[in-house]
């Protein structure tokens, strides 16, 4: 279930199945813009669109944020 933070929502991140890793700052979890909507591009399976989060619109500060 999503935790609503404004507009934007917390999933878990498609590349590491919430475990964490690069893509989502090791927290296993991204802001997304609500509604929360898979990537069209990669259907999910993390791409250069969506910052290899799986999900359409992340915040851009989470949006391939490296560590």
């Amino acid at each position: 279930m999503a935790e609503m933070e404004g507009e934007y929502a917390r999933e878990t991140c498609n590349h590491c199945g919430g475990l964490g890793c690069l893509y989502c700052n090791k927290k296993g979890w991204v802001l997304v813009l609500q509604p929360s909507r898979i990537c069209p591009h990669c259907g999910g399976d993390c791409c250069i669109y969506c910052g290899y989060t799986g999900w359409e619109n992340p915040l851009p500060e989470e949006k391939g944020k490296r560590c």
